[in-house]
């Protein structure tokens, strides 16, 4: 093992004895690098792909909310935070449904923030979610995949995602140098992650943001993958292409395909699904 949590290849050692559901970290300490954007249309495209998936909103701003949540209303009743406070909370006790079939949404809201604060005084700040999950394991057992979407900072939503993931997978826009200098901070989190919670892999760097016009994208693909492979850290084939269609779609609060299923955005995601369940299945 290196220290990424990945074998000697291109590709993670995947556990043997990994249970149900597979829980998938969207993570990198860097803003704008497509975290909410390749959470929700990975998970879409998980679904479309007959898995179940469960979406965990760990960013406060709640993006993967607004894009995903049917009943906007909902968040009074049911929300990550509400679950945190609880002290028999549950994921599944806080998941609302979506308008694609096979994907649920556990919601968050901007009082996320005051629970950071409010958490550093406890193991909450760190083993929030572990609880969550060791109150709920029998029902979450229906899901296939967990997919939690994380915010730009090292915080403990972050931290507490590590610390119950498999696989993380780390979005990375190749014509932003400050997220590629970013990425090595992210390594070390991961690593000091990893020595508490032994099953952590990193599945992949996500290229996105992916103009294939633009001569400094090109550069920057062949620089960036070269980079990653001298570092032992699996990249994925599939790469994210510049598509306004994108947003358009948050804008109007759905997913690439409940907006348009045949824009290229949808054909990367879809892609991207499958490259996704080779690896982990």
């Amino acid at each position: 093992m290196n220290a990424s949590g990945t074998s000697n290849g291109n590709e993670p050692t995947i556990p043997r004895d990994q249970p149900v559901p597979t829980i998938l970290t969207i993570g990198n300490n860097k803003g704008g690098v497509g975290k909410t954007t390749t959470c929700v249309n990975l998970a879409a495209g998980l679904a479309r792909q007959g898995r179940r998936v469960l979406v965990v909103d760990g960013d406060p701003q709640a993006n993967t909310t607004a894009s995903l949540l049917a009943d906007r209303d909902a968040t009074r009743k049911r929300s990550l935070v509400l679950a945190l406070e609880d002290e028999t909370g549950t994921f599944s006790g806080h998941a609302c449904p979506t308008n694609h079939e096979n994907l649920d949404v556990v919601p968050n809201s901007i009082t996320c923030m005051e629970w950071e604060v409010r958490s550093y005084a406890s193991l909450d700040n760190v083993f929030g979610f572990k609880r969550l999950l060791e109150n709920d394991a029998e029902t979450l057992a229906r899901y296939d995949y967990i997919l939690v979407d994380t915010p730009p900072n090292i915080g403990p939503m972050l931290r507490n995602a590590l610390m119950v993931s498999h696989f993380v997978l780390v979005p990375c826009p190749v014509g932003d140098q400050y997220a590629l200098d970013g990425f090595a901070t992210f390594l070390n989190v991961l690593g000091q992650a990893k020595r508490q919670n032994r099953e952590l892999l990193l599945l992949g760097a996500l290229l996105t943001k992916v103009d294939r016009r633009c001569a400094t994208h090109k550069r920057n693909r062949v620089s960036i993958r070269k980079f990653f492979v001298s570092k032992e850290i699996p990249v994925f084939q599939t790469e994210i292409r510049v598509n306004i269609d994108l947003d358009r779609a948050h804008s109007h609060r759905m997913t690439i395909f409940g907006f348009n299923a045949a824009k290229p955005g949808a054909v990367d995601h879809a892609a991207l699904a499958r490259e996704v369940l080779s690896r982990v299945e």
